[in-house]
């Protein structure tokens, strides 16, 4: 279920690395549609509405699952709500603003629109892209990992969540990886798509049903643990709700595939409402699975929120195959932005023992991430750091350097577009602090976890 849900997509970014175009992975994690490099002869054609359908269908999932572990670590109702909503908003306005810069630019790539506003060294994308999909890679790692545990204990099979990670990485993902024409797994987008759609009407439905309820069947055999809602209030903000933000902050990023959104628009001076619209309903989908969840366990929720299901509930056990099969497929297209990203740092650098040896650089880095996955066992301390680092470079801080240089380019700095456009740079200490504070304080809360 796209769910890192679990960004990351985090792999939306690999028109910085490759001159043609991979097909879209599924955006479990924050893992986003593959940006794609513009082709000679490419036809705009996209309207509104499937361009809504697509980009809530390569964005929603990801970090969707922590997102009620993010809320019990103290922070309130409304306020969680409303940070929520403020996050979605302000997501929506950076990606409008990327979208801004390809017309002032006239690019049609994330890579293209750098080169223009922020100088040659799009080397500094390749990294990024690695980086993102690193993150991306092993919270996918960790899900396979937690999934096939409860999987198999729920049919008597007792076994470890570490031995589980490296079976499956040796088994299948280093296998699948290796794999250089990735088209033979597009289904997995839409395989993706039906899976997340299952899991928001499940956590909504049991959160409604009562069977989670301190008398309600799942609860009284004390094989799970008993909801708590100690720590729930209407109003309580603090700085746990920066965990929280984290969190956030990997569901929405989607900004490195906001020129191939503008590029395919028909009509881009639709480009704003499309956004606007998405977001929306990214931000009503969020708050809905967020809420519901914390209204089933409430302190208790754990990063995976499945994880907190009975295992003879066989809806959630439906919920659990459908994660597992569909991440297992989706891995390697998270994974190939990460080998793609640091292919291009070592041709940038001209390292030429990393670009003769694809398949050494895929076991290293695959072993490195089969290494994070295990030594982290939650993967809500692997979407709160990856969230609030690279959420905040991505975007808040690069939107609003971006914007502002293409807007002096195209109108001058002594224009009055450029001075109202200077407004946005308020962004850059945002996401600096949030940066900071997002990444502490999530390690803090899975130390003293």
């Amino acid at each position: 279920m796209r769910l890192l849900s679990l960004f990351l997509a985090l792999c939306a970014v690999v028109d910085a690395t490759s001159s043609s175009p991979l097909i879209s992975p599924p955006a479990f994690v924050k893992t986003q549609r593959v940006a794609e490099v513009p082709r000679g002869g490419d036809e705009a054609t996209a309207e509104v509405a499937p361009s809504v359908f697509n980009l809530v269908n390569n964005v929603a999932g990801a970090g969707l699952l922590t997102l009620a572990a993010g809320m019990a670590k103290g922070t309130g109702w409304i306020p969680s709500l409303l940070t929520c909503c403020a996050l979605g908003t302000a997501s929506g306005h950076t990606f409008n603003l990327i979208g801004e810069s390809c017309r002032l630019t006239g690019e049609g790539s994330f890579k293209g629109v750098w080169s223009k506003t922020l100088g040659d060294n799009t080397y500094v994308i390749d990294l990024i892209v690695a980086l993102m999909c690193t993150g991306a890679s092993i919270i996918y790692s960790g899900i396979l990992g937690d999934v096939s545990k409860e999987l198999l204990s729920a049919v008597g099979i007792e076994t470890d969540r570490s031995k589980n990670i490296l079976m499956i990485t040796v088994g299948v993902l280093f296998p699948l990886s290796l794999i250089k024409n990735l088209s033979a797994l597009a289904f997995t987008s839409v395989l993706g798509f039906a899976s997340i759609v299952y899991t928001v009407l499940f956590i909504i439905f049991r959160s409604l049903d009562g069977t989670y309820g301190l008398l309600g069947k799942f609860i009284v055999d004390d094989v799970i643990k008993k909801p708590d809602f100690s720590k729930s209030s209407l109003l309580n903000f603090d700085f746990t709700t920066l965990v929280l933000m984290s969190n956030l902050g990997l569901a929405y990023i989607a900004h490195y595939n906001a020129p191939t959104y503008y590029r395919e628009m028909r009509d881009k001076t639709q480009f704003k409402k499309m956004v606007m619209i998405s977001f929306s309903i990214l931000t009503l989908l969020y708050a809905a699975v967020m809420a519901a969840g914390y209204a089933t366990f409430g302190d208790v929720c754990e990063g995976n929120i499945l994880l907190n299901y009975h295992p003879s509930d066989f809806l959630s056990t439906l919920g659990r195959v459908a994660t597992g099969v569909s991440i297992l497929f989706g891995f390697p297209l998270a994974f190939c932005g990460c080998t793609a990203g640091m292919m291009g740092v070592a041709e940038r650098f001209d390292v030429k023992t990393v670009l003769n040896n694809r398949t050494g650089l895929i076991a290293t880095l695959l072993a490195l991430v089969t290494y994070i996955s295990i030594a982290v066992p939650d993967i809500s301390l692997i979407v709160g750091v990856v969230g609030a680092a690279m959420g905040s470079l991505i975007v808040y801080i690069l939107p609003a350097l971006i914007y502002t240089k293409a807007v002096a380019l195209n109108h001058g700095k002594g224009s009055a577009e450029y001075k109202k456009s200077l407004k946005n740079l308020a962004l850059i200490p945002f996401g600096v602090m949030f940066a900071i504070l997002g990444v502490g304080m999530t390690v803090k809360e899975s130390l003293d976890k």
